[in-house]
């Protein structure tokens, strides 16, 4: 157990781009999408500092979904916002620590382990802000309104930004107080905004986020290890 670690759970999303169904209770393995990085992650929180953050039109469902199968677990629910920034900002009110590191991560990425959300800690401890990251190994192409080619981009030094993402829990408190758009989507982004460091961790592992029902089938290859997945 980590005493001084807070960890905001991110499963306020809509689920447009999924389709009718919300993607969060899909069941994965031996339960739903949202209850696995909280299955992970409580054994290095103490009861109190495992914040999530749900949709009111959800919630309770999740509180019961969450009471059958991880009983044993201690949560602290909060209604989300309009926006995933919004719902930060009322998991951060609920979080009862006052310094230490905060984690937030999003319910949608259920492979997150324990071990990476560790290597991030201290990370932070050292720097401040630290974020999990997979390097990009596509060609990148910037192309023009119609979208023709304008020119090959550089992938070096370019990754995209997954979560758990961790910060020092002042400077994480401070960020938000002073946000003005509401409508950011990374917390890295929030606290680069505020003028504080924040570095990449390469995540090493396959720690895809849910977004699409064919994303569904290749986490459960994943979990069945069917067959290889590309990650």
């Amino acid at each position: 157990m980590i005493p001084d670690l807070g960890v905001i759970i991110a499963a306020g999303g809509s689920s447009r781009r999924y389709g009718e169904k919300d993607k969060l209770t899909e069941i994965l393995g031996s339960m739903p999408v949202f209850l696995h990085s909280i299955a992970e992650f409580s054994p290095l929180v103490a009861p109190g500092n495992l914040i999530v953050a749900a949709r009111s039109g959800a919630i309770e469902e999740y509180k019961k979904l969450a009471a059958h199968y991880l009983p044993q677990v201690s949560v602290v629910w909060v209604p989300g916002g309009e926006s995933r920034a919004e719902s930060v900002c009322n998991a951060l009110q609920a979080l009862p620590l006052t310094s230490g590191v905060g984690a937030i991560h999003d319910a949608a990425r259920p492979l997150a382990t324990a071990e990476l959300l560790t290597r991030l800690v201290n990370r932070a401890r050292i720097c401040g802000g630290a974020i999990a990251a997979s390097k990009v190994v596509d060609s990148l192409k910037k192309v023009d309104g119609s979208g023709k080619i304008v020119c090959g981009v550089s992938r070096d030094n370019l990754y995209h930004a997954e979560t758990p993402q961790v910060f020092d829990l002042e400077k994480y408190r401070l960020a938000y107080k002073k946000l003005t758009d509401y409508q950011m989507t990374d917390d890295a982004g929030i606290m680069l905004d505020s003028g504080f460091d924040v570095e990449v961790v390469p995540s090493e592992q396959w720690n895809m986020k849910l977004t699409s029902p064919e994303d569904l089938e290749k986490l459960h290859t994943v979990f069945t290890g069917e067959k290889n997945v590309e990650k």
